[in-house]
């Protein structure tokens, strides 16, 4: 049962595979399975799936159909839409009521969106899940994590993230990080027979693992959702819409009762006062406009779904779109991740064939997989050992070399220059300077007689070799970065390379201030961050504790920060940016506390993300500032009439037109555009610019109309129709202008819904409790529509001024803080 639904998961998803992913398998050619240990037989794996004793997934990273009906359907704004629908109902107003309908229509278009978008995202979610190890029948094979059973035997090695609790049966240099289960950052070297537990990292070497809890018995099932959303939100979109909900939450009780009291006391009739306070309340609600966000957002993952790329944290896609620093590692990003033995040159008058056979040993003795590992593993084949491995100290991001003593033959260590020696000496790095300066990577193989007991280095050591390794720049490199130079974006080369390599790598991809670079392991920790991060592009031979303090010097310099990673090395810097990025090519590790995982492993798809950030943004503020003019404007005529004790103008019936035609119906079109603009401004007084002037000039224009209706004796029908009239004259006025730039669709959609609207006065006035606009009333609102313009346009310059010292001085206030931070 169990491979058959494997076998058809894969083809569900088979359109998101690349016919580079279809092929691509983890190669378990270069592990050894030692003697002693024996993995599940099919049957044993079979017999204890059906039991249910098999990783049973904890946690899912969207919501199900259940929670999207219940969270988009149960909200309090519905229910108090509900009361009131069920209140003009029993007053004898049935038609009034018509407004709900509207609501469960929309209800419904938002949570078919939704689970539409949901099921686009699971598809990706189910071609991400990670793989493991496993031994089986005395065999490795390649399995998802939910397919291992209670006993499986894993092999985990650098980068996996431990899936499930378990024993260490065979352990060959093991080191794990902890750290998010502690807290505390040391790497803990694993023995035969320790406890190893779910939620850890493996930093170096590789061991066998036999499996003990699975599922919830975990003893942290839940930890890679924790270390997803513990993140405090930097969405300024939700935190502003969420003050919204608190602001009315608290509002609308105390004003619908005042008003409820002051109609009461204005018209003496029960029915008439529900009417007129359903009226004021549906208005104050922007029911749609958390509906139309939470829907922008999941089409916004949808997308990009499509396009190979993996949202973990739907608010993240808020933040990528107001990103100001990106700061990128050089493998798997300005790289490809693959890498070419260039040259072997001998040191110290060691022959070339000697050296090739010590590293041909040294390679089988090392249970290294990184990228390094393979392609040395691919230039020194081995047929067959013959020198025996006493001690194995495999290649960690800390140490950055690895080594092994071999028996009668000393030991032998290579990695990185500055790592193997504390000072290197002149005439190595005069040998050296040159490949640096050109881009390759450099490392050394020296040679010592001391036995590898721990993981350092004696003092006294010979160079035995140099290898040149040369890494592959990306094609589309140079137009990425480019791109991004164009949208203000800076980026900062974060590597744990040679400072000089991973510059001249950084000019050759075309990254502005490449040249600008620093060698972190020369920077002691007292070090003035902040301003280290504003002078410098380029950091090279970075510790992942600086990486970290790195980017929290670009956060208290008040940048908006996105990290992208692929390794253990990346983690603590991933959790610590705003937005994190990890390639799916990379470790478990960074990929399990990510917020974005890009599919393809290609950072040019970061173009594809911002862009679809920004659409989701630009679209919302839009729909923002056409909820919030009849929020604003019910809210203040609310509490004006309230004093007033003036029959309210509007009826819940009279406001269908308006809410429908200028609000409902082109907010779900317009949500949905592509708009690609940079994002400028804040939130919210992006959308107060716009509807501010909207919502005044409504209310003038009813004011203006109750004083001409008590000084000409209107009657309160002859009003209300006017208000309608003017209030929807005003919304189209808002709509023209959130729907810049108006292409010809836009330009249509306008006019259809304005012929809409006219033919609700002229052919269902009846039916919307509307009077004929043929009378003498022409006198008032006619003078009225054709002053809307200029009051609209008046107002909106103001607050455009307004607006704009604001933000002028809140910047002033930005540049004075990053002055004194740095």
């Amino acid at each position: 049962m169990k491979k058959w639904f494997r076998k058809k998961r894969n083809i569900d998803n088979e359109e998101f595979l690349s016919s580079e992913e279809k092929t691509q398998s983890v190669n378990t050619n270069d592990i050894r399975i030692p003697n002693d240990i024996n993995g599940l037989s099919d049957q044993e794996v079979e017999q204890l799936y059906a039991e249910g004793k098999y990783n049973k997934e904890v946690e899912d990273l969207s919501r199900t159909t259940k929670q999207i009906i219940l969270d988009n359907s149960l909200t309090l704004f519905n229910f108090i839409n509900l009361f009131l629908a069920i209140a003009v109902f029993a007053v004898g107003y049935p038609k009034n009521a018509l407004f709900f309908w509207i609501i469960i229509i929309n209800t419904a278009i938002g949570v078919i969106q939704e689970i539409h978008a949901k099921k686009t995202i699971d598809k990706l979610s189910i071609v991400n899940k990670t793989e493991v190890t496993a031994l089986r029948d005395n065999r490795l094979l390649n399995i998802y994590q939910d397919e291992i059973v209670l006993g499986d035997v894993l092999v985990l090695s650098l980068g996996n993230q431990v899936p499930s609790d378990g024993i260490v049966l065979h352990a060959e240099g093991m080191e794990v990080d902890e750290s998010l289960l502690t807290g505390e950052s040391d790497k803990i070297t694993k023995q035969n027979g320790d406890k190893i537990m779910s939620g850890s990292f493996i930093t170096a070497g590789l061991g066998f693992v036999k499996i003990n809890a699975v599922g919830e018995d975990n003893f942290v099932s839940k930890l890679s959702k924790e270390a997803k959303t513990e993140k405090p939100s930097t969405s300024e979109l939700m935190n502003s819409l969420n003050l919204l909900i608190k602001g009315l939450t608290f509002a609308i009780v105390p004003i619908g009762l005042l008003l409820f009291w002051s109609q009461y006391q204005s018209t003496q009739s029960f029915p008439k006062t529900v009417l007129g306070v359903s009226g004021a309340l549906i208005s104050m609600i922007p029911e749609g406009l958390m509906l139309l966000t939470s829907v922008a957002f999941a089409v916004g993952a949808a997308n990009l779904a499509r396009k190979q790329t993996l949202i973990q944290r739907l608010s993240c896609i808020e933040t990528l779109a107001r990103v100001d620093t990106i700061c990128l590692d050089k493998t798997g990003t300005i790289t490809d991740g693959t890498l070419t033995f260039k040259e072997l040159i001998p040191q110290a008058g060691f022959p070339a064939s000697e050296i090739e056979r010590a590293m041909s040993e040294m390679m089988a003795g090392l249970s290294d997989q990184n990228a390094t590992a393979k392609v040395l593993r691919t230039r020194f084949p081995l047929t067959k050992t013959e020198w025996t491995v006493k001690e194995v100290i495999p290649f960690s991001s800390d140490r950055k070399w690895s080594g092994v003593t071999f028996k009668e033959k000393g030991s032998f260590v290579m990695g990185a220059p500055e790592f193997i020696y504390s000072e290197v000496p002149a005439d190595l790095r005069e040998k050296l300077a040159p490949y640096n300066e050109q881009g390759d990577r450099v490392l050394i193989l020296v040679h010592f007689s001391e036995e590898l007991t721990r993981p350092e280095l004696p003092q006294t050591k010979e160079t035995v070799a140099i290898f040149i390794i040369a890494d592959t720049i990306r094609a589309n490199a140079v137009d990425t970065f480019s791109y991004f130079a164009k949208q203000d974006v800076t980026l900062k080369v974060i590597s744990g390379d040679n400072p000089i390599t991973v510059s001249q790598i950084a000019k050759q991809a075309g990254i502005a201030g490449a040249e600008n670079f620093v060698d972190m392991s020369t920077i002691s920790d007292s070090a003035d961050f902040n301003e280290l991060v504003e002078n410098t592009t380029v950091f090279g031979r970075v510790t992942p504790y600086q990486k970290r303090e790195l980017i929290q010097a670009l956060k208290q310099n008040g940048h908006t920060t996105c990290m992208t990673g692929d390794g253990v090395n990346d983690i603590l810097s991933l959790r610590e940016a705003d937005v994190s990025v990890a390639m799916a090519s990379g470790s478990d590790a960074a990929r399990a506390v990510s917020d974005v995982v890009l599919l393809n492993s290609d950072f040019s798809s970061m173009i594809q993300v911002l862009n679809e950030g920004r659409r989701v943004i630009n679209n919302i503020e839009r729909v923002a500032s056409m909820y919030m003019v009849k929020t604003i404007y019910s809210a203040i005529l609310a509490v004006t009439f309230i004093f007033l004790f003036l029959p309210y103008p509007f009826a819940p019936l009279q406001l269908t037109p308006i809410n429908t035609l200028t609000v409902g119906i082109p907010s779900f079109i317009l949500a949905l555009e592509p708009n690609y603009q940079r994002i400028k401004g804040h939130f919210l007084t992006n959308i107060l610019r716009i509807s501010v002037p909207g919502a005044l000039t409504v209310v003038f224009n009813i004011l203006v109309l109750q004083l001409a209706g008590i000084w000409f004796d209107l009657s309160h029908q002859d009003v209300s129709t006017m208000c309608v009239l003017l209030t929807g004259c005003v919304g189209f006025q808002v709509l023209l202008k959130a729907a810049r730039p108006l292409d010809l669709k836009k330009q249509i959609m306008i006019g259809l819904l304005l012929i809409a609207f006219i033919a609700c006065f002229l052919f269902f006035g009846d039916f919307f409790m509307l009077t004929s606009l043929f009378t003498r009333n022409v006198l008032f609102y006619l003078p009225l529509i054709l002053g809307s313009r200029s009051i609209f346009n008046y107002i909106s310059l103001f607050m455009t001024r307004a607006v704009h010292e604001f933000e002028k001085r809140s910047e002033n206030r930005k540049i004075k803080k990053k002055k004194r931070v740095i």
